[in-house]
């Protein structure tokens, strides 16, 4: 049987990379510490307040993730979705968030979805201690098919300077430690849709064989929120470099961080891999390589740990394991 790709349901992973790499040159040209390839940018902030410091800022989406959501009328967990992929991205970075603004547009404003997301927005930011400071919200008639919403998220943090981590402290020998994912988060939802929804016609409100939530419940379940878990990590310097694995996966991600003359190498063996994943790959089918270069496979966060801090972090952090480690290479992340 033919196996599905990304591709085939409508996101190109490869065209992306060669758009990236057009991206980061105009970056480079135009900010002198874009964070280009990074999870978010970063600014010095240059004598103002607080000077010695960095900004760091991002701005993402919830992708396709907004369809099932629709479909199962369920839409507070979209705005926390937002909140903590912006916060674990910049967290990448070290940074603290300290302000949220969102965009969110629809074809015509649905009053009731819209109270919804807001609070879903409203309530991570305060569980964050986020200045929620404003937003944009926008019908557009036309853009959008009837019944259709789009959510942008952006935040801004801060990270003293000495703690701003950008990979180049990643050294060879250094741990890596994974955080488990609750599911797919906000990633891949085009390719779950496309063979769960459209090819085996599942419904999403009846729990597929063994499981005791539905099918929506469980692809709904709020993207993870590290923060609270890592960022004490980051104010004791007990981490190298941290990757948030969203879209690109493990590999992905992780080779976002690595210096120049480090690779990766980690062992797929030692974390559990979620239900959700197994279905969506025997649904497909997709191809094993195809799954780990598309969702997170079980692990939201991995942390780039010294030898001799490993102790303090494994017992500072939940159900936390050692997955891998960093070797000498060319930026290349194996998975055995």
């Amino acid at each position: 049987m033919k196996k599905i790709t990304y591709a085939h349901a409508g996101v190109d992973l490869g065209k992306y990379d060669k758009l990236m790499r057009v991206v980061k040159k105009e970056l480079a040209a135009s900010s002198e510490s874009s964070g280009g390839g990074l999870f978010a940018g970063m600014l010095k902030l240059k004598g103002r307040a607080g000077a010695g410091g960095m900004i760091v800022a991002s701005v993402d989406g919830v992708g396709t993730k907004v369809k099932v959501a629709k479909e199962c009328g369920r839409h507070s967990g979209i705005g926390k979705d937002i909140v903590s992929h912006c916060v674990n991205d910049i967290l990448c970075l070290g940074g603290r968030p300290v302000a949220f603004m969102d965009y969110l547009a629809f074809d015509k404003i649905d009053p009731k979805i819209f109270k919804q997301i807001v609070r879903g927005i409203a309530g991570e930011c305060r569980k964050n201690g986020i200045q929620l400071i404003g937003g944009e919200t926008a019908e557009m008639p036309g853009v959008y098919r009837k019944g259709e919403y789009d959510l942008a998220g952006f935040i801004i943090g801060l990270v003293p300077k000495r703690k701003a981590l950008d990979g180049s402290r990643i050294r060879k020998g250094n741990l890596i430690v994974g955080l488990p994912s609750n599911g797919l988060h906000t990633n891949g939802f085009s390719l779950a849709r496309r063979v769960l929804l459209t090819k085996r016609r599942m419904k999403l409100d009846k729990a597929p064989d063994g499981w005791k939530q539905s099918l929506g419940q469980v692809l709904l379940t709020p993207h993870k929120n590290y923060f609270a878990e890592v960022y004490p990590l980051v104010e004791g310097d007990l981490l190298t470099g941290i990757a948030h694995i969203t879209g690109g996966g493990i590999a992905g991600n992780l080779a976002r961080v690595l210096p120049r003359g480090c690779g990766a190498v980690l062992k797929k063996a030692v974390w559990r891999v979620p239900d959700v994943f197994d279905l969506i790959m025997q649904s497909g089918p997709v191809g094993e390589e195809e799954m780990f270069r598309v969702f997170n496979m079980g692990l939201g966060m991995l942390l780039i740990v010294p030898d001799s801090h490993l102790p303090e972090v494994m017992k500072k952090t939940r159900s936390s394991r050692v997955v891998g480690e960093i070797v000498e290479g060319g930026g290349e992340v194996t998975i055995e």
